[in-house]
């Protein structure tokens, strides 16, 4: 199995067929064709099922396409590494869409103190961010509490507590707000954080009214605007907040924490060392 053959695949896949990915690649249908022929039988499995106008991709099928995802990364990073682009210092960040904010004022120091380190963001959730970690593919990440993070290194930034956020009718008081109360109003919920929420529900005797979840804060926090319900988010969204009403929600137990988490090997990296500092000196001032 070469690396141009991951390629070919994976433009098959994302094409939708065999004709399509031929011509984004400028080339003919029959070579495309016998490659992925090829492919199948060295692998002994069927990778997709060839239909009038799609393919569909078999269990094995998807398999390859997300570890060739994660190959032809590593491979693209490596090549920049070793290029004549390897003279400039790369790091490999990730961020969740409330973190990123606490990032972006970091980075434009390290550029300005630097300007041959070069930034490859990845923006996913904790979730998807945490086996980058595990795989290599990142230096660190910027991740949220509640989560696992065994065979990582992890150092804290800040704890923060939750907001409502929303245009709803009778929302719009200057003031905290109780988990009772938001007990009355259509709510959207983050999907990784649901079931930490509806525990806090539960301990305080309240049925919350799910409207809506989603799995990014962005589009939580775009709902809330158009007024279908309210958000319930990081307080540090409230950096992205426009013409809309936010009320910190008065609950200890409804508290995250920024972390900032590397693959143990890469502690000795000094620009790692460098970045949680700066982030350090960021979260404290904000």
């Amino acid at each position: 199995m070469e690396i141009r053959q991951l390629r070919m695949f994976r433009e098959v896949v994302d094409a939708g067929s065999i004709s399509e990915a031929a011509r984004r690649m400028n080339l003919s249908q029959p070579p495309l064709s016998y490659h992925m022929k090829m492919l199948e039988q060295e692998l002994g499995v069927t990778l997709f099922h060839r239909g009038k106008k799609n393919i569909e991709l078999t269990p094995a099928g998807r398999l390859l396409y997300e570890r060739a995802e994660t190959m032809l990364s590593l491979e693209s990073a490596v090549s920049r590494e070793v290029s004549k682009e390897g003279v400039k210092k790369t790091l490999r960040i990730g961020v969740t869409p409330s973190t990123s904010l606490l990032l972006n004022p970091v980075l434009t120091k390290l550029h300005q103190a630097d300007k041959n380190l070069v930034f490859e963001i990845s923006d996913a959730t904790s979730f998807t961010l945490r086996e980058m970690l595990n795989k290599g593919m990142l230096d660190c990440a910027l991740l949220r509490s509640p989560l696992r993070l065994s065979e990582l290194d992890v150092r804290p930034l800040r704890k923060e507590s939750f907001i409502a956020v929303g245009n709803i009718d009778g929302f719009c008081v200057d003031r905290e707000i109780e988990l009772t109360e938001l007990a009355d109003y259509p709510l959207i919920i983050y999907r990784r954080y649901e079931a930490f929420l509806h525990n806090a529900f539960i301990s305080q005797g309240v049925s919350p009214s799910i409207q809506a979840v989603c799995d990014d804060a962005r589009t939580a926090l775009s709902m809330a605007q158009s007024g279908i319900g309210l958000a319930l988010l990081p307080h540090s969204m409230v950096q992205a907040i426009r013409d809309i009403w936010y009320r910190t929600i008065a609950e200890s137990s409804l508290e995250t924490e920024i972390l900032f988490v590397c693959p143990k090997q890469s502690q000795s990296n000094p620009l790692i060392g460098q970045l949680y500092d700066l982030l350090e000196e960021a979260a404290q001032e904000s």
